[in-house]
């Protein structure tokens, strides 16, 4: 056989491979909403979607365990280190900036590089409903169709657009954000009725979502992640906090962008081992020089991660202003240690590519972004996260090209 048939026949078996996975993706995040939650109330959906798919005990997700920084994680496969939103709340010393969580400025977002621009660039047409990242020009690219955020948009609205984007506008790639069971978590606590209504109330909405696939001949073809940002842990606003300022000579601080389950301060020059020599030893926190952070955090390596970083016990609180977090009602939050199982988030899969009531070992949320880089054939941008987590999801794996026609490393 000549070399030049050769390769024609395999490149004829690489597109045949390729072409086993349906390549359209929907990636739905339900905020705060943690691992254990589906064992409060009666969740039939859930339980149907779990039967007819792959549901892990829990997802283990990144430090920080916030909303932003864990969602462009699942975007984008990046440590918070790597790609840079490593709060919701950060000050950059370059920039001489703080960041909030309605900073739109590109500058904060280019260190990662989010799966809808991955996507759009080769080729494919994206949507997002609500992203962290998604209402930002991102390397210059923007999904072909999004939002502005607005939390009052009802969550049938959002599901009956995304559909009709994969029905009528060929998006073959789209995440649907809900802000709950979060709120709802912060206001009431993880262990209350409220929380436990909002539960069957998701519940009733991936029903809804589940249904409009059926309905419109979608759910042989689209392949459906549903999955969180984090969990939630009770807190004590009055009983339950550490103020440095009761250790700490505040005019040694420069700065502190953030605070609660953990705190980043910006010492005044030449002041951080001072800071720290103050705090140590002070009951129920930890705190570290930047460079002295454990390495299984991934939460060393960026200028935004300030030089002292205080982590709290868990559901504890710290803060330079104990008068004014007593006056906070919120009874539940997160940001604490991601070991602990109250931050760990629920993961889900169905559709034509997974496997059927099937379970295994949790994975990393970085994985997410090359799983779905493999389910919509196309190449992942350089990313922390394995395949080797989650092939075993997929039926009959397939082959996964890369330019040079080789598997790529995972």
């Amino acid at each position: 056989m000549s070399s030049s048939i050769f390769l024609l026949l395999l490149a004829g078996l690489v597109v045949s491979v390729m072409a086993d996975y349906t390549g359209k993706l929907l990636l739905v995040s339900m905020d705060g909403f943690r691992y254990d939650y589906l064992n409060k109330v009666e969740t039939p959906n859930f339980d149907d979607f779990a039967r007819h798919g792959v549901k892990l005990p829990y997802m283990n997700n990144s430090f920080v365990t916030k909303t932003f920084p864990n969602h462009y994680t699942m975007i984008t496969g990046l440590w918070e280190e790597s790609h840079g939103i490593t709060d919701n709340y950060m000050y950059d010393p370059v920039f001489k900036s703080s960041f909030t969580m309605n900073t739109r400025s590109s500058r904060w977002w280019d260190g990662g590089e989010p799966l809808w621009v991955t996507a759009k660039n080769q080729g494919l047409k994206t949507g997002t409903y609500y992203w962290p990242g998604s209402e930002v020009e991102i390397r210059g690219v923007r999904p072909d169709y999004w939002f502005h955020y607005k939390y009052s948009t009802p969550y049938k609205r959002r599901v009956d657009t995304v559909v009709d984007w994969f029905k009528t506008k060929d998006v073959k790639i789209a995440t649907l954000y809900f802000a709950d069971p979060d709120i709802t978590g912060h206001r009431f606590g993880p262990d209350s009725q409220e929380v436990k209504d909002k539960i069957k109330e998701m519940d009733g909405i991936l029903g809804y979502l589940v249904q409009k696939l059926k309905d419109n001949g979608l759910d042989h073809e689209i392949n459906v992640i549903v999955t969180s940002d984090h969990g939630m842990v009770a807190i004590d606003n009055v009983n339950k906090v550490v103020d440095i300022s009761d250790h700490v000579y505040m005019t040694k601080v420069a700065r502190v962008p953030s605070y609660g389950p953990m705190m980043q301060i910006l010492p005044v020059e030449g002041q951080g081992d001072a800071i720290i020599q103050s705090l140590a030893g002070v009951e129920h926190i930890t705190v570290y020089k930047k460079e002295d952070l454990p390495e299984r955090l991934h939460y060393r390596n960026n200028r935004r991660i300030m030089p002292v970083v205080i982590i709290a016990e868990e559901g504890w609180q710290i803060t330079i202003d104990r008068t004014k977090l007593a006056r906070d009602t919120s009874k539940a939050t997160h940001g604490f240690d991601n070991t602990l199982l109250s931050m760990k988030p629920i993961f889900l899969a169905k559709g034509p590519n997974f496997k059927t009531n099937f379970t295994s070992a949790p994975i990393l949320n970085v994985d997410i972004y090359p799983l779905a880089c493999k389910l919509l054939n196309i190449h992942p941008s350089p990313n922390n996260g394995s395949l080797h987590r989650v092939n075993v999801f997929l039926r009959d794996t397939p082959i996964y090209p890369t330019a040079s026609g080789t598997s790529p490393p995972v």
